[in-house]
């Protein structure tokens, strides 16, 4: 019951919850696995980041583009 707490009062946490209800049934059944459902939701938040260098990659891409655009 306290595990069911925990997710509703975190936000990612349920999200994530709601985007993969198999967990519901896992997470109700065994209530020891909530260490994995953690694990493999900061592994998911991780995996859809884009790094930092993407970010400041995008930025410049989208200057160079501004800036071609104002010489014409």
């Amino acid at each position: 019951m306290e595990i069911i707490y925990q997710i509703v009062n975190d936000q990612e946490q349920r999200d994530y919850i709601r985007m993969f209800p198999i967990w519901y049934k896992e997470l109700n059944r065994h209530p020891e696995k909530y260490q994995d459902f953690v694990d493999e939701l900061d592994a998911f938040k991780k995996m859809n980041q884009p790094s930092r260098l993407e970010k400041i990659d995008q930025q410049i891409s989208t200057a160079q583009f501004l800036m071609k655009l104002f010489k014409k």
